[in-house]
């Protein structure tokens, strides 16, 4: 589903950036985790209502969202590699501890928010995520209503990504809030579209 960009602040929440008429803001989730979570954004993703990276960084208060991507001729550079190389940094990312629960808890985990090309990129011009330990999600649920359209069979929107990483580290019961906001956005979304709920 492809998704318009905000047209102005009468037509658009500039927080949440949904419509007025469908805003989230009055129910987000304050969701409070020992885990912080650095939210590396493309710039293409910055200005989309369908992104829910924006969401998930306004449900967390232990997450910073930092702007990458777009070539040098854009002037965003990746967040300092200070940062990234802290003890106890982890990647989300496909291939990674795949156990129910690590043995050793990161303290900040690494979230590319942007589409599976995006990411790629984004990761192949950040040397600091290379070498990071990295955290893998079990299979998200394919029957799930998305904003998006989903082509990879592990495909998820970077809020539902947060959510499961949560649910792993911190319980479901953590996580609950985020996988709850996420059913709402997309829920009102439908509605505001075309008129009916999705099942």
């Amino acid at each position: 589903m492809r998704a318009s960009r905000p047209h102005n602040h009468y037509s658009h929440c500039l927080r949440c950036y949904m419509r007025r008429e469908i805003c989230i803001c009055p129910i987000l989730p304050t969701v409070q985790t020992r885990t912080e979570f650095l939210i590396l954004r493309h710039i293409a993703e910055a200005e989309r209502p369908s992104n829910t990276g924006r969401l998930a960084a306004l449900a967390l208060p232990n997450s910073r969202v930092f702007s990458c991507g777009g070539g040098d001729r854009l002037g965003f550079l990746p967040p300092d590699e200070q940062i990234l190389q802290k003890p106890g940094t982890w990647l989300l990312w496909p291939d990674g501890i795949s156990s129910d629960k690590p043995d050793t808890l990161p303290d900040r985990v690494v979230v590319l928010d942007a589409t599976w090309r995006q990411a790629r990129r984004l990761y192949a011009r950040m040397p600091a995520l290379w070498t990071m330990p990295r955290l893998a999600l079990p299979a998200p649920a394919q029957y799930r209503n998305r904003l998006r359209e989903q082509r990879r069979s592990d495909g998820m929107s970077t809020i539902e990504a947060v959510a499961a990483a949560v649910a792993r580290l911190e319980g479901a019961e953590v996580a609950e809030p985020l996988e709850k906001l996420y059913d709402e956005v997309v829920q009102r979304t439908f509605i505001q579209r075309w008129g009916v709920k999705k099942s």
